[in-house]
């Protein structure tokens, strides 16, 4: 291979990898997701995205974007990859933007269906919130203050999930865990285990909150085995909370509002 030939592949390797890195996106869950970047998804998806999804993600020539629930697959890496790639045989086109843009799109996609839970819900929030009681949710989830802090706070739950993000968080928890829900699970130089949610950590140290809803820190030197478990410490309940059952506390998480609608707490 001469020289001309030579850098005329590199230049072509050079310009094809970040499509390649793009649709190969490893990252499990989005980093894009303040204000400004939703405003700036909705941008995008209003200048290629509505003429099929509709102004408010409604549907029309495309699928409604409204219910949080996509066919090939709900998590915030399957929506990129989507986005990007495009679904073979339908019309809908894959979309080459950058990694922020593509993210922030995706950002604004998930905002569609915030806040419509509770109207999306069938079952009865009255009831959920005895199903909810009944499989010892509060030991470590808190509403307005009130149960334990192991698991993410529910108060306002309704308002920031879509009805199939608290299905498939009851069902299968492992699918969307934010890293500030993940656990510590490390052992002192005595051999004392120690476990908790993390809270923030930095090369030298970490500060969790331990399973009796307190905050402790260590010196990451002062450990001898230390690891973050990235999985949810929530079990599944499929197969234990179902029928009825599921679909009411389903309802009663969806009602779970810091304000705007009535919820089922008061």
């Amino acid at each position: 291979m001469n020289s001309r030939h030579a850098i005329f592949f590199l230049a072509v390797a050079v310009a094809v990898l970040p499509a390649a890195a793009q649709h190969a996106d490893d990252t499990i869950r989005n980093p894009f997701t303040s204000e400004e970047d939703i405003e700036a998804g909705g941008r995008l998806y209003r200048s290629h995205c509505a003429v099929c999804h509709g102004i408010n993600g409604e549907g029309a020539r495309g699928a409604d974007l409204t219910t949080g629930s996509f066919r090939h697959g709900s998590a915030d890496r399957d929506l990129f990859n989507t986005i990007s790639v495009g679904i073979p045989g339908t019309e809908m086109p894959g979309i080459f933007f950058n990694g922020r843009q593509m993210w922030q799109l995706v950002a604004f996609v998930r905002s569609l269906s915030h806040g419509r839970a509770a109207e999306q819900a069938t079952g009865d929030p009255q009831k959920g919130r005895a199903v909810y009681a009944a499989n010892g949710c509060s030991g470590c989830h808190r509403i307005r203050g009130e149960g334990g802090r192991m698991g993410p706070d529910l108060s306002d739950i309704g308002g920031s999930r879509s009805l199939a993000h608290l299905q498939t968080s009851i069902l299968s928890p492992d699918e969307s865990v934010l890293p500030q829900h993940w656990m510590v699970r490390a052992k002192s130089k005595n051999g004392k285990p120690i476990s908790g949610m993390r809270m923030n950590e930095d090369t030298f140290s970490v500060q969790l909150i331990d399973p009796a809803g307190n905050l402790a820190s260590f010196n990451k030197a002062d450990l001898a085995e230390y690891a973050v478990d990235r999985s949810s410490g929530m079990p599944s309940f499929e197969g234990m909370i179902t029928g009825d059952d599921f679909e009411n506390l389903v309802a009663y998480l969806a009602s779970l509002r810091l304000k705007g609608a009535a919820d089922a707490t008061e």
